[in-house]
């Protein structure tokens, strides 16, 4: 009976948190009783005291019913968390670039005409009309996007099935495809042990948490690798066929990780060819004549069974980037986001390392480092099976080729850009669930509770830094996007083109307006822009966050009137719990009027579709 209680309380605990967390506190009165509860941690540090003494006092997971209910459990969480705080919002330059090229291939062309741009008479003009995520397409005042076809394929086949907001259900689903993948890896690997204390860790990593609400392509990213991997350690041609299939739909939402796809096929080839030794040596051992006749077919046997069809399946994935590269940028080896060498360099490897090393550390705890060590030196006391250290081996090499390949691209400075990695992170927190479950089987009950109060320590660390390193945004987050670009539509008409920086995607997307990037724009040129855009019957505006009212005077203040912004604005706006005020100004009406300070209720929706214009000037 007192295992059901403690479970009782384990479970509850672990729903309670959840909820406090999502919903950020509650509050209920019920039958002359008061209940407060807004920290997630007093709840779950109960349920974790519960789970301890639960598996200490019955072994570790020796209810092999609970296995795939807790599998799920934790599969769903970061689902629940992801779509809770959800931006719903295509509001930064990467997700505006994944959300209209979702819309791009339902209209059936990638390519967006700029017809203005083949008039407008000051220096690279079509790069001014180029918001965030876009690149002028190789012929015509056109632009083309930049980022990777996967991603937005799938927000648009969510968007034909579901509407317009199920695209931004994409990732939060992908979060559970990812921890539940890692769960099956782990099960698959060792045990149902190992399978739950990987999915733990990657279900509370921070780097996780941070990508689930907003439509980026780095957690999909991860969830198809490690699909990829999963299938790639089965036996079947099934098996190695799917492999295929996951390893081209993550090289469609993650070009430059194709390597890993390559390693996944040399890794199957030295399998099947150690398997063939290890059967044609136990053949010989009982019998005086082994011929060639006999190994040529088993080898042929072991490509057909294996490396042909993950090869097949690879190859759609890598001839449909070629494609499309080819069509939007002129070979099938470019990029979308320029020059490789101006992007990668072995003199970024030293910041990067030390960057992301402690980043990890502190986000991840010391753990992980120790995860990746148990893969790359496959020791027996952690991998007991051939198998087993095969597998750890090709875990650790795809840790390898992701690390290598983003140690070498352009070094940033904020911790959550350690979304890069996010490939790497199942095998990661797989070398990771292996140790804890060896020191777990090392001793009979304190080396179950060691372990348990490492997996517990690790998560409850892993959500106190996302909650207070800005994993989920406060206040009104991503969405005053939307708020600014509606407002924008409301004090503008539809032929107004807005000069912007930062909210030059929104503005287009949200409000369906012409944009010219003022931080693009030739210092010399603003008066003169302003003059011919009005003779055209374009009416120009500023829009501005407050750290870039600067910016522009000092690129514009020298050489044009109105580069000193001696203008007062018509929307000021403060977004709630967002530092910083978003201005826009009227150059025809210098004095302004009585500012626009709230958003139409046009910006009220959680989830706002694009504006009609969209697409069309």
């Amino acid at each position: 009976m007192i295992h059901v209680i403690v479970a009782v309380f384990a479970v509850f605990g672990t729903l309670w948190a959840l909820a406090v967390w999502i919903v950020g506190g509650f509050t209920i009165a019920l039958a002359g009783v008061t209940i407060h509860s807004h920290d997630p941690f007093r709840p779950l540090t109960i349920a974790m005291v519960a789970a301890i003494v639960y598996l200490a006092t019955r072994g570790p997971f020796n209810a092999r019913r609970l296995t795939m209910p807790l599998a799920v459990l934790l599969a769903l969480c970061p689902a629940v968390a992801g779509i809770a705080r959800n931006s719903w919002t295509a509001g930064g330059a990467d997700q505006y670039a994944y959300v209209s090229q979702a819309d791009l291939w339902l209209n059936g062309d990638l390519t967006v005409p700029i017809p203005l741009a083949a008039a407008a008479p000051w220096p690279e003009a079509l790069l001014t009309f180029m918001p965030h995520g876009f690149r002028p397409a190789v012929s015509g005042p056109a632009l083309v996007p930049v980022t990777a076809p996967g991603l937005p394929l799938l927000m648009a086949a969510a968007k034909t099935i579901a509407g317009h907001c199920a695209m931004f259900l994409v990732t939060p689903l992908s979060g559970a495809l990812l921890v539940w993948i890692t769960f099956a890896i782990g099960r698959r690997l060792v045990s149902d042990a190992m399978g739950l204390a990987a999915a733990w860790l990657v279900a509370t990593s921070p780097a996780v948490l941070a990508m689930l609400v907003s439509p980026m392509s780095d957690v999909p990213a991860a969830a198809f690798w490690a699909g990829a991997i999963y299938f790639t350690l089965g036996s079947s041609s099934r098996s190695a066929l799917m492999a295929g299939l996951a390893a081209s739909a993550a090289i469609l939402i993650r070009p430059n990780l194709a390597p890993v796809a390559a390693i996944l096929v040399v890794w199957k080839f030295w399998t099947a060819m150690a398997g063939l030794k290890a059967s044609t040596t136990t053949g010989a051992s009982t019998t005086t004549h082994v011929t060639a006749s006999v190994v040529v077919p088993t080898f042929r046997s072991a490509a057909t069974t294996s490396i042909l069809p993950m090869i097949a399946g690879t190859l759609p994935g890598c001839l449909f980037i070629a494609w499309i590269n080819n069509r939007l940028y002129g070979s099938p080896l470019a990029s979308g986001y320029g020059s490789l060498s101006a992007l990668f360099s072995l003199s970024h490897v030293p910041i990067n390392l030390e960057r992301y090393g402690v980043w990890l550390v502190q986000s991840q705890t010391p753990l992980a480092i120790v995860g990746v060590a148990a893969l790359l030196l496959p020791l027996k006391w952690i991998w007991p099976t051939r198998d087993q250290r095969q597998a750890a081996l090709l875990l650790g090499t795809c840790v390898v080729v992701v690390w290598s390949l983003y140690l070498i691209y352009l070094p940033f400075e904020a911790w959550w850009f350690l979304r890069f990695l996010l490939p790497a992170w199942a095998p990661m927190c797989l070398g990771a669930a292996a140790v804890v479950v060896r020191i777990a089987r090392a001793q009979r009950v304190w080396g179950r509770v060691a372990a348990c109060a490492i997996l517990a320590g690790v998560g409850a660390h892993n959500l106190y830094y996302a909650s207070t390193h800005g994993a989920f945004p406060s206040g009104e987050g991503e969405h005053r996007y939307v708020s600014i670009a509606k407002m924008v539509e409301q004090a503008t008409d539809p032929a107004a083109v807005v000069f912007a920086g930062q909210h030059s995607g929104p503005i287009r997307y949200y409000a369906g307006r012409t944009i010219v990037r003022f931080d693009i724009l030739d210092a010399a040129w603003l008066d003169r822009a302003v003059q011919w855009l009005n003779s055209q019957g374009r009416r120009p505006y500023f829009l501005l966050e407050e750290w870039e009212v600067t910016a522009f005077q000092e690129r514009f203040a020298r050489s044009n009137a109105l580069g000193t912004i001696a203008l007062a604005p018509i929307v000021d706006y403060r977004a709630p719990g967002v530092p910083g005020r978003v201005y826009l100004f009227d150059p025809a009406r210098p004095e302004g009027a009585t500012p626009i300070t709230t958003p139409p209720a046009s910006a009220h929706a959680k989830c706002v579709p694009p504006s009609p214009l969209l697409h069309l000037r």
